[in-house]
């Protein structure tokens, strides 16, 4: 089974995240490849997909949205996974106990992750805390991170990413297997 993960990245969190999700689909037998989503190859060949974007001011990358765009008609009866990069992740935070508790209460889900799932009918989404580096932010960011009691670093959870891949290559595993029964 043939996956293409495409993703946008503004630092390389999200770069990084994507190639991580590549190694753990490779190692479960599936044939992954990892490109950025505006270099994406046309997708014929391709049996499922893992699309991501780093997260800024609550949307994804323009990159990763135009790619769901373009290629909305080429997911249909295709298994399709999304995943997010914030400062917030399901299982991690680069925010301390109140800017975490904040951002979860107030839903800190990409505004469009909605119209996404619709385009490619996606199977599920998980987000991801990522790297927090003080050039990236600015003034008013690193305000807002001290704020928020933060701290700058690597705040990617490897052993809940890798988890989340195992099991879409455990979906993806079963898939190809029913599709040979039936064959």
């Amino acid at each position: 089974m043939r996956v293409l993960i495409a993703y946008a990245s503004a630092h390389g969190s999200t770069e990084e995240i994507a190639a991580r999700v590549g190694m753990v689909l490779r190692q479960n037998g599936l044939d992954a490849d990892v490109v950025p989503a505006e270099e994406a190859p046309e997708l014929e060949g391709y049996d499922a997909f893992v699309i991501g974007s780093a997260i800024h001011n609550s949307s994804w990358l323009t990159p990763a949205e135009r790619f769901v765009t373009r290629k909305a008609p080429s997911f249909a009866g295709r298994p399709v996974w999304l995943f997010s990069v914030a400062t917030v992740g399901a299982s991690s935070s680069g925010l301390g106990a109140f800017g975490t508790w904040m951002a979860r209460k107030a839903g800190r889900l990409p505004k469009d992750l909605p119209a996404l799932i619709a385009r490619t009918g996606a199977q599920g989404h998980r987000t991801f805390a990522g790297v927090i580096r003080r050039d990236d932010w600015g003034r008013v960011g690193d305000l807002f991170v001290r704020l928020m009691g933060g701290r700058y670093g690597d705040h990617r959870d490897w052993h809940d990413i890798e988890h989340w891949a195992t099991t879409i290559a455990t979906a993806l595993t079963a898939r190809s297997a029913a599709a040979r029964v039936q064959g």
